[in-house]
């Protein structure tokens, strides 16, 4: 038993450690207050809504990885400031992996200033404190003697005293994000991130391990055609987390279905978009988004091609989100930001 004990704290170490890297989402572009603090605010409305959920490995294991998050973010004191607005928010992230159900929760609030350089560019800087808890399901784990020579009988008591398996922290991100809008037709967004900076340790077992520092780097832009209904959104994200790195790039097609009224405000615009894109060494991600006025909805599916082929048949993992931007009456508004 001993050996078991000592086996799953390895695993557990491992996973904390060499193997760590942050839960993130394929249709990154669609929500970047989730990857910079100092993207908040920064949206084509009053206020921002956002949840999504994904799913994935559901081909290698019984018990597929999990991952959901929702946040708000708005806008503040964008009529009252001269040069600029706060923005600020509130994330949530759950997620569930494994046989043991290593579970992560982390709620952030980020909170930034940004500046107005002139009439087409704006910086931020944004700070993110926040909490960080994980824990290990003891009771999904199985244990020798529980063994009935068919299958585990969790009824029968392991006879083990396993301790604590939960712990949370606090955390610190911070970021720096830059919005540029030139025209009706370009609009770019560049943003650098740093996650963890507190380095807080996260190990069970009474061994010290502590959480790599993240540091990421966004961009996104968008490009409409002259007198066309098709404009492009290309996007970039990096990410490093100790020996972990990852880059992923691609593009979305979006056609404009039906154009909004530009004066009275009575209809809504609709579109349609496709996106491809890939992430380095490891999937090609496909996605179907639509929008109407300030509801988006979005499902996307990511194809394996990492060396787990073998075992996933080449299925990653599917992936849902849905956006609300809302505008209020009365209210001034701002210049309109990638969506």
């Amino acid at each position: 038993m001993k050996r078991l004990i000592t086996t799953i704290a390895v695993l557990a170490v491992t996973y904390l450690s060499t193997a760590q890297q942050d839960r993130h989402f394929s249709m990154f572009f669609a929500n970047p207050v989730q990857l910079n603090p100092g993207a908040a605010g920064h949206i084509d409305g009053d206020l921002c809504i956002f949840t999504n959920y994904r799913t994935q490995w559901f081909t290698v294991t019984a018990n597929p990885f999990r991952s959901f998050s929702a946040g708000v973010d708005a806008k503040l004191f964008d009529n009252k400031l001269k040069n600029g607005f706060i923005g600020t928010g509130i994330n949530f992230l759950n997620d569930v992996s494994g046989d043991a159900k290593f579970s992560l929760n982390v709620i952030q609030v980020p909170i930034n200033y940004t500046l107005d350089l002139n009439k087409t560019s704006q910086l931020s800087l944004g700070l993110q404190p926040g909490f960080y808890a994980q824990r290990l399901n003891e009771n999904a784990l199985y244990f020798d003697n529980q063994w009935t020579g068919i299958d585990f009988n969790t009824a029968v008591s392991s006879g083990e005293t396993l301790g604590a398996y939960n712990l949370s922290r606090f955390d610190l991100s911070a970021g720096l994000f830059y919005d540029l809008k030139t025209s009706d037709r370009f609009n770019m967004q560049l943003g650098l991130g740093g996650f963890h900076l507190t380095a807080q340790e996260v190990s069970f077992f009474q061994v010290s391990e502590k959480l790599y520092r993240n540091f990421t780097f966004y961009g996104k832009a968008m490009y409409r055609l002259d007198d066309s209904k098709l404009s492009f959104h290309p996007a970039l994200f990096g990410l490093f987390q100790g020996p972990n790195w990852e880059l992923t790039f691609g593009n979305n097609f979006e056609i404009e279905l039906k154009e909004s009224s530009k004066h009275t405000g009575y209809f809504d615009g609709m579109s349609l978009s496709f996106g491809v894109y890939y992430r380095t060494s490891d999937a090609l991600m496909t996605n179907i988004i639509y929008k109407a006025g300030a509801l988006g909805l979005g499902v996307g599916y990511d194809i394996n091609l990492s060396g787990l082929t073998v075992a996933s048949k080449s299925v990653g993992a599917v992936e849902l989100f849905l956006k609300f931007t809302p505008s209020f009456a009365g209210s001034a508004g701002g210049a309109a930001r990638i969506q």
